[in-house]
């Protein structure tokens, strides 16, 4: 049925639709017997003309210079001085006129000048009713695409900076686990283990909106675990999770980019006292997170890697996933790298 839509869309097929059905109407009603005879049609056909003339000049003059631009004072003042000019002009038409354009048909007006105007009345009435009706039908299509394509951007965007988190997370736990192949730990294959869960999380689930909350911390507890394997006993780390987890919902990965930070300028910075404290409290509609990291010499391997990505994508990504709904901190200073992170979810 799409060409019957795009038929109806047509906006002089609309016209010729309506002034067909209003004038059927005018006919049966002006007929003065059983039988429509060539009187009526004249009749009909003359009483139409400042009705067309009535309704169009509110259509494309007033309606648009004086209505859509609010002034409204002026819209009422014109549309009553056009309902009376048309009636007066109506009835001059019948009583001095009409009998020159078709000698021998006698017609005469049937209405006088209060009748006459109901009849202006209810044809700009309607008019005016569809056209406005057309036109917020049409504001709410144009607003459900415009809010279409706003989704659609938000969630190019989203998918960007997730495609930008799950290679930093892929390269980062493999230079870990390419540390513990050239030292020949025997951690490394449960550490590659630890790797293929984290994998199988972000490319099953990070693809949802939102997924539970127990299930993001557990990849986070699941890479930490997976730093571990590299840390010496020098190194203090601290991760704590405190609250009640019921069925929050979270978008993914949103947490880990602060983690990464951490392990990247932290424990696996070159310094003698190396620590990174993770906390995170859970309210049954917020979530809110601290960590605090010391700042050392990044390795070899991190060094040549953009600065700060991460945290800039982070940062991103929540004003469009929680706008006016988050609170995020980063301070720095030359020994230590703190974030405050607050969600409500």
């Amino acid at each position: 049925m799409l060409w019957f839509e795009k038929i109806l869309r047509i906006r002089i097929l609309q016209h010729l639709v309506f002034w067909s059905i209003a004038v059927y109407f005018l006919l049966r009603n002006f007929q003065v017997s059983s039988a429509l005879v060539a009187t009526d049609y004249i009749y009909t056909g003359v009483f139409s003309i400042f009705l067309i003339l009535a309704v169009y000049v509110n259509l494309l003059l007033l309606i648009p210079r004086l209505f859509h631009e609010g002034k409204y004072g002026f819209y009422v003042l014109f549309l009553l001085f056009l309902l009376g000019l048309m009636t007066l002009c109506q009835i001059f038409l019948f009583d001095f006129i009409i009998e020159h354009l078709f000698p021998g048909y006698y017609l005469i007006t049937y209405f006088d000048y209060w009748e006459t105007l109901n009849y202006f009345v209810i044809f700009i009435g309607i008019t005016s009713l569809l056209h406005f009706s057309k036109s917020w039908f049409l504001y709410k299509e144009s607003e459900a695409k415009l809010t279409e394509i706003r989704k659609e951007k938000v969630e190019a965007e989203l998918d960007t900076l997730k495609s930008q988190i799950n290679p930093h997370f892929l390269f980062n736990s493999l230079n870990s686990i390419y540390s513990m192949v050239l030292n020949k730990s025997d951690l490394a294959p449960d550490a590659l283990i630890k790797l293929s869960d984290s994998m199988r999380y972000i490319i099953y689930e990070s693809n949802h909106e939102r997924v539970a909350l127990r299930k993001e911390l557990d990849f986070i507890a699941n890479y930490i675990e997976l730093q571990k394997l590299r840390m010496s006993s020098k190194d203090k780390l601290t991760f704590e999770v405190s609250g009640e987890i019921d069925h929050q919902k979270i978008a993914p990965l949103l947490l880990i980019p602060i983690i990464e930070n951490c392990f990247k300028y932290g424990i696996k910075g070159e310094t003698e006292a190396s620590f990174v404290d993770i906390q995170i409290a859970i309210e049954k509609d917020s979530i809110s997170m601290k960590s605090i990291n010391n700042i050392g010499v990044v390795d070899d391997v991190e060094k040549d890697k953009p600065k700060g990505t991460g945290l800039i994508n982070l940062r991103k990504r929540l004003d469009l996933i929680y706008p006016g709904k988050h609170f995020l901190t980063i301070e720095k200073s030359s020994k230590k790298f703190t974030v405050n992170l607050n969600i409500q979810l």
